[in-house]
């Protein structure tokens, strides 16, 4: 009777095991004067605390040279424009493709992050829609979220 109760116990808290939030580093690029930007989503599965994550930014950016997180933003494709990097570490429960350097950004998002680092990210059909949305949000929440264009997935 007891390994049924376990057994029934594993089955419950499996669920709320999947579901932990894990860290990611949510590195953006935004068009100076604009609302136009770009967001990829790096998740590395030995980083496990915010500040593992933002120690491996400070080298990387520190050493010019990722070798946690390794991704690269196209400088030549911001020609006669500047352009503003943000890097924030952050939990996320919800999951994303592999990043490709490659791949069109295609995928508008509403990206949310809280004061306590929680990620919350939703797809939207368009920029166009993201900004409506972003715009239809209690100040609050407008504080705390933006609107960019990623090449992942939202899995």
């Amino acid at each position: 009777m007891n390994k049924r109760i376990l057994s029934l116990l594993a089955l419950l808290a499996a669920p709320a095991f999947a579901e932990q939030p894990e860290v990611y580093l949510v590195a953006s690029v935004q068009l100076g004067g604009s609302n136009l930007a770009q967001s990829i989503f790096l998740h590395e599965p030995q980083i496990t605390t915010l500040e593992e994550c933002q120690e491996a930014v400070r080298v990387g950016q520190r050493d010019r040279d990722w070798q946690r997180y390794h991704h690269i933003f196209m400088r030549d494709r911001f020609q006669g424009f500047t352009g503003h990097q943000d890097y924030r570490c952050v939990f996320s429960a919800q999951q994303f493709s592999a990043w490709n350097d490659r791949a069109r950004y295609n995928h508008p998002y509403l990206i949310s992050i809280d004061a306590q680092a929680n990620l919350q990210v939703e797809r939207i059909s368009s920029q166009a829609q993201c900004a409506t949305r972003l715009k239809g949000l209690p100040p609050a929440w407008q504080a705390i979220s933006r609107c960019a264009v990623g090449n992942q997935e939202l899995l």
